[in-house]
């Protein structure tokens, strides 16, 4: 087992991977030097043979005598190159060593006339690479041969020194490649690491990283996902604490007050009626929360769809003010309406609008604790646009990209004050998008906010 993991390492795969490439590289280049050094021996050793062979059957070509033959023999004894002189007939005139049988197979099979040529050079096979050159016209032919051991024997050093070199090479390159390769991949297996932190829920990671190639910008990815998944994991933990507190309120509420009108306690008409009332409205609150949960889990399995129909946004305004006003007044908080009666008709979900249009200014009167809040209509080139602008408490300027994320409230002790469960906003940016318009926000904080829908026209 422990095994299976070590080769299934990157590292390892790296390294074998970048090791076989490299092996195939020396032994490609050495195959290459061996081969052209080789050919480039055996070109100059035959090519020299063939030029003193050339020299000599010229120093010949005038006096053909004994003194002469004797005078070449003897330039070439004692060297590693051997000499055979012979008349026109292959009748041996003279040689630098006593022939044997192979030397003489040589002269007595070459029947050319006149020429100054290479007559062998397969030094692998033969014991002698051989050339013949002619003397004058005719008279004569110098035979060089030079014993194919010795050429064997330098390539054979020449193949040690290279076997020996790419040894050393394999070793260091070896070495190098490993090297390499747990450099390349530490960055990886830290990533690794931390991802394996993030699945066990510690979502914070920090990764070591530089530059901007691809490998860092994984790393950053991976620290952005740590955040966004530990983000998420406080937003749902003070979501459920929300939920919890908000459904905890209200049933209390409708239990205590249920057990009292179930036991018949109450002390006369008006009380009964009180705590019924009261008893709906905490229903009504629930109501509220299990609907906004409700819409978010259509929203998650896209299960989120729209009944259009040709309408005016004017008279939704209208009715959600008209709804809203008592709550307004009984702050003491004015809600100013001032709409364009050049609004036209454009094709929405009447109700999906209505429900975006509540939320906001319901927001806006729960985060106001004096002054207005004012709804405007009016065309905007080709959107109607619905602006919605309170002298509330603000937003910072820091939390104003983060108030469209999930369950995610601003003032979280205020949050528990007036209630909600952090999704309004999510749900109206939602619908807003789905009827390709846009919703906006912008605020100061302390002085206010303005929250800006854009409905397309068509």
């Amino acid at each position: 087992m422990q095994g299976t993991t070590v080769l299934n390492s990157i590292s390892i795969k790296i390294g074998l991977l970048f090791s076989a490439v490299f092996l195939t590289l020396l032994l490609i280049l050495c195959s290459i030097l061996y081969g052209v050094f080789t050919n480039l021996f055996v070109d100059f050793v035959t090519n020299d043979l063939l030029v003193r062979g050339i020299n000599h059957a010229k120093a010949l070509e005038d006096d053909y005598s004994g003194k002469m033959i004797e005078h070449v023999l003897s330039m070439e004894r004692g060297g590693t190159t051997q000499v055979v002189i012979t008349d026109k007939n292959k009748k041996i005139l003279g040689s630098s060593v006593s022939p044997n049988q192979e030397m003489k197979n040589h002269i007595l099979k070459n029947s050319k006339k006149n020429s100054n040529e290479i007559l062998d050079n397969d030094w692998n096979k033969d014991k002698y690479m051989v050339t013949i050159s002619t003397v004058g016209q005719n008279n004569g032919y110098i035979y060089l041969f030079y014993p194919t051991d010795v050429l064997r024997e330098t390539v054979f050093v020449l193949k040690m020194l290279i076997i020996v070199t790419s040894i050393g090479t394999v070793f260091l390159g070896f070495g190098l490649i490993g090297f390499l390769s747990r450099k390349i991949t530490k960055p990886l297996v830290i990533m690794k690491d931390a991802t394996n932190k993030i699945a066990i829920g510690k979502y914070r990671q920090k990764i070591p990283s530089k530059g901007n190639d691809e490998i860092a910008q994984l790393s950053n990815a991976i620290e952005r996902l740590g955040e966004q998944l530990q983000f998420y994991e406080d937003s749902r933990n003070e979501f459920l604490t929300a939920v919890s507190h908000e459904l905890r309120t209200p049933l209390t509420y409708i239990k205590g007050y249920s057990d009292i009108l179930n036991k018949g306690i109450v002390k006369n008409h008006e009380e009964q009626t009180e705590y019924l009332s009261i008893i709906n409205k905490e229903a009504t609150r629930v109501a509220f929360l299990v609907a906004d949960l409700f819409e978010m889990s259509k929203l998650q399995v896209g299960e989120f769809q729209l009944n259009k129909d040709m309408a005016n946004v004017n008279s939704i305004i209208e009715r959600v003010a008209m709804t809203l006003r008592p709550v307004a007044e009984k702050k003491g908080i004015k809600l100013d309406i001032k709409l364009s009666p050049q609004i036209p008709e454009i094709d929405i979900d009447y109700k999906r609008i209505e429900q975006v249009i509540y939320n906001i200014i319901e927001n806006a009167i729960k985060y106001t604790d004096y002054g207005e809040v004012k709804v405007h209509s009016y065309l905007q080139n080709e959107y109607v646009m619905i602006e919605i602008n309170d002298s509330g408490i603000g937003i910072p300027k820091q939390e104003i990209p983060k108030i469209w994320d999930r369950f995610y409230r601003i003032d979280k002790s205020r949050a528990r004050k007036t209630g909600g469960s952090g999704l309004g906003l999510y749900i109206a940016k939602q619908i807003v998008n789905s009827h390709n318009g846009e919703i906006m926000a912008k605020s100061i904080e302390n002085h206010g906010s303005t929250f800006m829908i854009y409905l397309p026209k068509k």
